[in-house]
């Protein structure tokens, strides 16, 4: 059972090292690819973000970051539920 314990906890590190979620602004001005937990890992300002103002900018780019990272966070969050159920549905099963 160990064993099987350890290979799930090392698929869920891959998991959130591979787990990746993109998000757009709603004019395209601002992409932002990011990982679980505030991870961001790209930020593609387009043509048209060079227009907006300062404070404009800073407020597109933190609601794309927050959406790109919310999803992430989801995305992983799932995708371990489903590695580890089966580890917790065998633990549950042992103590009855």
């Amino acid at each position: 059972m160990y064993g099987d314990i350890h290979s799930k906890l090392a698929e869920a590190q891959r998991l959130a090292a591979e787990t990746e979620a993109e998000a757009v602004s709603e004019d395209g001005a601002v992409r932002v690819v990011a990982g679980p937990g505030g991870d961001v890992r790209i930020i593609d300002l387009r043509m048209n973000a060079f227009e907006l103002s300062g404070f404009e900018l800073g407020e597109i780019t933190t609601a794309a970051v927050k959406a790109a990272t919310d999803e992430a966070d989801r995305e992983l969050s799932e995708a371990i539920r489903r590695t580890l159920a089966d580890v917790f549905a065998a633990e549950r099963e042992e103590r009855q």
